[in-house]
C-alpha cells in the first residue's frame, strides 16, 4: 500500500503529473476523526459501513499505488468511499446531494468522483462476511 500525505501533493499521477478530482486546495477546519464521526452519524449508516469504509480505503489505495494522496483529498474521499459502500451495502436513504452538502463539496464534484473512484476500484465493491468482522475489530 501507497499513501503519500504531504502538503503539496494531492493526488497526482507519478509519471505524468496529472492533477484528478480529488485535488482540494484547502483542508477542511474540522479535524478528519471528527469530520468521519460527523459524516457517519448523519449518514445514518449502518456499522457494517464504517468497517467496508476502512476496506475500500485500503483497496483503493493497493489498487492505485501509482496516485498520491494528501490529507486535504483523504477527507474527499472518504466521503466518496462511504457514499458507495452506503449505495452497495445499505438501503439507500439520502440523496448524492444530501451527501455533497454533509461532505462540504459540490454535488457535480461528488458525482464525477464517485464515477472515478468505482473505475479506480474496477467496481470491486464485494466484500466477505468474514473480512467485514475483522475489520469491525477496529471499532470495539
Amino acid at each position: 500500500m501507497f499513501l503519500k500525505l504531504s502538503g503539496q501533493i494531492i493526488y497526482r499521477w507519478n509519471s505524468s503529473g496529472k492533477i484528478c478530482k480529488f485535488s482540494q486546495r484547502t483542508l477542511p477546519k474540522i479535524g478528519y476523526s471528527d469530520y468521519l464521526k460527523r459524516l457517519l452519524l448523519y449518514s445514518d449508516c449502518s456499522i457494517q459501513c464504517y468497517a467496508i469504509v476502512l476496506i475500500y480505503l485500503d483497496r483503493f489505495t493497493t489498487k492505485n499505488e501509482h496516485l498520491w494522496l494528501d490529507q486535504a483529498s483523504l477527507y474527499t474521499l472518504t466521503l466518496v468511499l462511504l457514499v458507495i459502500c452506503i449505495k452497495f451495502w445499505d438501503d439507500h436513504k439520502y440523496s448524492n446531494k444530501y451527501f455533497a452538502k454533509l461532505g462540504g463539496i459540490s454535488l457535480r464534484l461528488l458525482n464525477e468522483m464517485e464515477l472515478e473512484v468505482l473505475e479506480l476500484l474496477n467496481y470491486d465493491l464485494f466484500v466477505s462476511e468474514d473480512l467485514i468482522f475483522r475489520y469491525m475489530k477496529y471499532f470495539s
